[in-house]
C-alpha cells in the first residue's frame, strides 16, 4: 500500500530554492481562484495562480445569485432591495449562516454585478470573443437596456423564493442571473462565467501555471505562510508569496475518508457533483497550521433530472406513504430533504391529468387503485390512501394545511395513478460538500481560537461559505466570486515579508 503523502507544512529553510517569487499565490483556479487573482491584481501586478486540474463550474448552469436591485432585475420589472435579499437568504441558507458575510454580500451585490460585467461576464448583452463589451455603458458604468433584451432567459427563480415559508418572510423576487453566450451561438451556456473571468485575468496579467498541484504550505520561523511546495509532472516546484497564499481548492466530496468522518452515511449513496480534484487537500493543509474547519457536515443533494414542472401538482411521499415537504419548493431542497431526512426514499404520485409522456421519464408503477400501489411499492397498508384522501380534501378548497403548497399547484388526485421512483438507486441524485475553512469577511483563515493565520487566506468551497444547511442555485458562483475577489484584495494588501 502506498504511503499517504503528508500535508504538514515545511519551513522555508527546507526550500532548496524558490522557482517562482511573487506577492500573491492563488492555489486553485476555478471561480473563487480566478476572482481572487483578479482582486489581487487590482492591488499588485505580481500574482501567480497554480492549478492542477479544473473546477466544477463547467458542469453547472452558470447561474449567479445576485440581487438588491441589479440592472437586470430593474429591466425585467422586479423590485428588490439588499434587505429583502438578506431576509430570504438568512432563512434559506441556514441555520448557521455567517451574518456578517451575508450582510456584506447582500449590500455589495449590485456593485458586484457591475464588477462582473466590467470584467467581461455577459450579464447584459455580453462581450465579444476578445472581451470588449458590445453595449455602450452610461457614465455610471451600466448599460441602458430594456426588458426585451432579456427575453427568453437571463433571470430565473433558483431558491424557492415563491414557495412557503420564504414567501411569508419577504416579497418573492428572482435573483438567479444567467449570462449570455459570448460567442453568440446559444442564448446561455455552461461555464460562461468562468470562461469570461479567465480571459479577464489573462488581460490583467495574472501568471498562470497549470498541471501543478500544491502539496504543502511553507512557513517562516514565526509561523507565517510565505509560500507553497508543489509538484508538476513529478518535479518539485517551490513558489514564494511575499504577501499571502489564497486557498481556493474546492471542497472534499471526492475524499471518502473525510466524508466518512464528517457527513451522514446517506451522502455516500449519492453521486458526486464536481471532479476528482475536490479532495479536501487544501482544507487539510490549512488544518495542519491550526486552521478551524466548520460546518463540515453540511452538504447539498440535488435531483439531477427534475420532473416536468406540471408534476408539482402531484405529491411526494416517503417510505411510510406520507408527504414530507411542499412540492413547489426549490428542487435542491427536495433532494437534500430526501437524502438527509428521508433516507433517500421518495416517490412521486401523479394522476392521468398531470402525467406527461417524455423520452426519459417513465412511471415505475401504475394502477387505478391506491391500495394496489401500496402493495406494489411496499408501503404500509392504508398509508397512501389516507395521505391522498387528506390532501384531496384540502385541494378541493384550495388549501394545503400541512405544507402550504401554492394554490396554483393544488388539485385533487384521481385514478388512474402513476408513481415515479425517485430513490437514488433509480433516479440520479448528486451531492457536494459545503463546509470548509473558517474565514472572516476579508478572507483571512482563522485558527480554532478565531485568530487570523498570518499570510493565509481562503475562498470558495475550500472555505465555509454562505450556504450552510440550505442552498440556492447560483450561490456558489456568487459567493465564490464575491469573497474570492475580496480575499485577493486582502492578501495583496498584506504587508510583504
Amino acid at each position: 500500500m502506498a504511503t499517504k503523502a503528508s500535508a504538514r507544512p515545511i519551513t522555508q529553510d527546507q526550500v532548496p530554492a524558490w522557482d517562482i517569487e511573487t506577492d500573491v499565490v492563488v492555489v486553485g483556479y476555478s471561480i473563487a481562484g480566478v476572482c481572487a487573482a483578479l482582486g489581487a491584481s487590482e492591488v499588485t501586478d505580481r500574482v501567480v495562480a497554480l492549478e492542477r486540474g479544473g473546477g466544477s463550474e463547467g458542469t453547472c448552469g452558470g447561474i449567479l445569485y445576485l440581487g438588491g436591485g441589479t440592472p437586470m432585475q430593474q429591466a425585467m420589472g422586479h423590485h428588490d432591495t439588499a434587505d429583502a435579499m438578506y431576509t430570504f437568504l438568512l432563512a434559506a441558507l441556514g441555520p448557521g449562516v455567517d451574518e456578517d458575510k451575508l450582510r456584506r454580500y447582500c449590500d455589495g451585490s449590485v456593485e458586484h454585478f457591475r464588477w462582473l460585467f466590467e470584467s467581461g461576464v455577459p450579464l447584459i448583452s455580453g462581450p465579444d470573443r476578445e472581451g470588449t463589451p458590445l453595449a455602450t455603458p452610461d457614465p455610471d458604468g451600466f448599460v441602458q437596456v430594456g426588458a426585451q433584451e432579456y427575453a427568453g432567459g437571463g433571470l430565473v427563480w433558483t431558491g424557492g423564493e415563491q414557495a412557503h415559508p420564504f414567501n411569508q418572510l419577504t416579497a418573492p423576487v428572482p435573483r438567479g442571473h444567467m449570462p449570455r453566450d459570448p460567442d453568440g451561438t446559444e442564448d446561455l451556456f455552461e461555464g460562461a462565467v468562468l470562461k469570461c473571468l479567465l480571459a479577464a485575468a489573462e488581460r490583467a496579467g495574472v501568471r498562470t501555471v497549470f498541471n501543478t498541484g500544491v502539496e504543502r504550505l511553507v512557513v517562516d520561523d514565526a509561523g507565517r505562510v510565505v509560500g507553497v511546495a508543489a509538484r508538476s509532472f513529478g518535479t518539485a516546484v517551490f513558489v514564494r508569496a511575499a504577501r499571502g497564499v489564497i486557498i481556493t481548492t474546492g471542497g472534499f466530496i471526492y475524499n471518502d475518508e473525510m466524508l466518512g468522518e464528517h457527513c451522514t452515511p446517506a451522502v455516500h449513496g449519492a453521486g458526486k457533483l464536481g471532479h476528482g480534484g475536490q479532495d479536501g487537500l487544501g482544507i487539510q493543509m490549512a488544518q495542519m497550521l491550526g486552521a478551524d474547519a466548520i460546518h463540515m457536515d453540511a452538504v447539498d443533494a440535488t435531483l439531477v433530472s427534475t420532473p416536468h414542472i406540471s408534476f408539482i401538482k402531484g405529491i411526494l411521499v416517503n417510505s411510510r406513504g406520507q408527504r414530507f415537504i411542499n412540492e413547489d419548493t426549490y428542487y435542491g431542497r427536495l433532494g437534500t430533504e430526501t437524502v438527509l431526512r428521508q433516507h433517500s426514499e421518495c416517490y412521486l404520485l401523479v394522476d392521468d391529468k398531470i402525467f406527461l409522456e417524455s423520452s426519459w421519464l417513465r412511471p415505475a408503477w401504475a394502477s387505478d387503485s391506491l391500495q394496489d400501489l401500496e402493495q406494489q411499492i411496499g408501503l404500509p397498508d392504508g398509508a397512501l390512501q389516507q395521505t391522498v384522501d387528506y390532501y384531496n380534501r384540502g385541494a378541493e378548497v384550495g388549501e394545503d394545511p400541512l405544507f402550504h403548497k401554492g394554490v396554483r399547484w393544488l388539485q385533487p388526485l384521481s385514478p388512474p395513478y402513476a408513481v415515479l421512483d425517485l430513490r437514488h438507486r433509480s433516479f440520479p441524485i448528486q451531492a457536494f460538500t459545503m463546509g470548509g475553512l473558517r474565514t472572516d469577511v476579508g478572507g483571512h483563515v482563522l485558527d480554532v481560537e478565531g485568530r487570523p493565520i498570518d499570510g493565509l487566506f481562503a475562498a470558495g468551497r475550500a472555505s465555509a461559505g454562505l450556504a450552510v444547511h440550505g442552498y440556492c442555485s447560483g450561490i456558489s458562483l456568487g459567493d465564490g466570486s464575491f469573497f474570492g475577489r475580496m480575499a485577493g484584495q486582502t492578501a495583496a494588501r498584506n504587508p510583504s515579508r
